[in-house]
């Protein structure tokens, strides 16, 4: 993969805010339900997608809208995720979910609408959302939060652990409780001990405990969206601590992404519609992210290099943007694989501004 010079092929990096906008534009255009004040789950509309609720498409929902707030300061943005927030609680009739990813994932994009608009609702959203997760700990000798809350709870994945540590960090640095930074502190370590591969970084999918307590971890599940919260945790905790080992080790598993989650074009790999389409676009924020602590060339053009294929030839001619990066999409299309082309022109839009 050829990326040299990436930077230099693009006179005016306004080009990225542009891509951003235009994403956004079709993502409100297809995909907004104006009568519910919240987002589709499919386009073309289809009555059976939308019979699930899909708590946490719609909390990563929230969070596009919010990138494309802080991009703009154009309160529309802001509107329309505390929109899609309460939609989701009415119908879920609660704010809280079986699955504790999905609580972490709409605590932080509270959280996020919180540090913007400084709305207190959002705030006590996030602030009682992470005290239920904080119930989701296995208090055994191995530790790690759990997955799901029925059946005597499941597994100790990557996906639960990651933005859990997350949270917890930047919990920690908002309202400066030092509980906080020791749950951010241990989640982190459990991962980085049961699910991070010590050579490349990658991130083992999740683990059981059989009933003879030996471990059952799959290491041929490696996804997109467990390296990138790894690595969002890791820069969280970096800079809280200052400690390079945690950046040493998001950089890692950045290195090792950018080797191993490829296809032969050099573009992070399809990873299908549903919530895989999610997966890729969550590796791209976590990226930028640490791009902004350690300003590593590599990283900029790699995301900016993602986003020159999508921007090429990745969507059709509804605006559609599908799990291929570098291929237009056919319809129908869920609406997660065009927020994780949102999260990445909105990662490249950000970096134009560093």
């Amino acid at each position: 993969m050829n990326m040299d010079n990436i930077r230099d092929s693009k006179k005016d990096m306004d080009v990225y805010k542009n891509y951003a906008e235009k994403a956004q534009e079709k993502l409100y255009e297809n995909y907004w339900n104006n009568e519910t004040k919240s987002v589709m789950n499919n386009f073309p509309y289809s009555p059976e997608k939308e019979e699930g609720l899909n708590y946490w498409w719609k909390a990563h929902a929230a969070d596009a809208m919010i990138d494309g707030l802080k991009r703009t300061k154009d309160k529309r943005f802001a509107e329309r995720a505390e929109s899609i927030m309460e939609n989701v609680f009415k119908r879920n009739g609660s704010l809280f979910n079986e699955f504790y990813d999905d609580e972490e994932w709409m605590a932080l994009a509270c959280l996020r609408l919180y540090d913007l608009t400084g709305n207190k609702k959002m705030k006590e959203y996030a602030i009682r959302l992470w005290d239920d997760i904080k119930t989701a700990w296995w208090d055994d000798e191995i530790g790690g939060m759990a997955w799901k809350k029925d059946e005597g709870r499941k597994g100790r994945n990557a996906c639960c652990n990651g933005p859990a540590a997350i949270l917890a960090a930047r919990l920690y640095q908002r309202f400066h409780d030092d509980n906080d930074l020791e749950w951010a502190k241990k989640i982190y370590a459990y991962e980085r001990e049961y699910l991070v591969d010590p050579n490349n970084g990658l991130v083992y999918d999740g683990m059981v405990v059989g009933e003879d307590k030996t471990l059952q971890i799959n290491k041929e599940w490696l996804f997109t969206y467990n390296a990138g919260t790894y690595i969002g945790a890791g820069v969280e905790l970096y800079r809280i601590t200052n400690d390079n080992g945690y950046r040493m080790d998001a950089e890692k598993t950045a290195g090792g992404s950018m080797q191993h989650l490829i296809n032969e074009y050099g573009v992070l790999k399809n990873e299908g519609t549903g919530d895989g389409g999610l997966f890729k676009g969550i590796l791209i924020r976590y990226m930028e992210q640490l791009y902004q602590v350690n300003h590593d060339k590599k990283i900029a053009d790699f995301i900016l290099f993602n986003a020159g294929k999508l921007a090429l030839a990745g969507s059709n001619k509804t605006g559609l943007i599908g799990p291929v990066w570098q291929e237009a999409p056919e319809e129908p299309m869920d609406i997660t694989c065009q927020l994780s082309g949102v999260f990445l022109f909105e990662a490249a839009a950000a970096i134009s501004d560093i």
